[in-house]
């Protein structure tokens, strides 16, 4: 996930909040992929591809939180 941050400045807040919809839907669909291969998955998922993924869900979850702050002060 090592992209910039995005500059949410000059969206609105209906913009804000079809950000935040598809900022949860790849937070739920990240922690559904991991909780699927955790629990189903034979297969050996390596120490760096699960902080990998750790990392990203952390990215996600920080995303999320500056939008939401972001729509509550407009």
């Amino acid at each position: 996930m090592g992209k910039m941050k995005r500059d949410y400045s000059s969206m609105s807040k209906e913009e804000l909040g079809s950000v935040l919809k598809d900022l949860q839907e790849s937070l739920a669909d990240l922690e559904e992929t991991m909780q699927f291969n955790l629990t189903y998955s034979s297969a050996h998922i390596s120490g760096k591809q699960v902080s990998k993924d750790e990392e990203s869900l952390r990215l996600l979850r920080e995303e999320i939180a500056r939008v939401e702050q972001l729509i509550a002060e407009k």
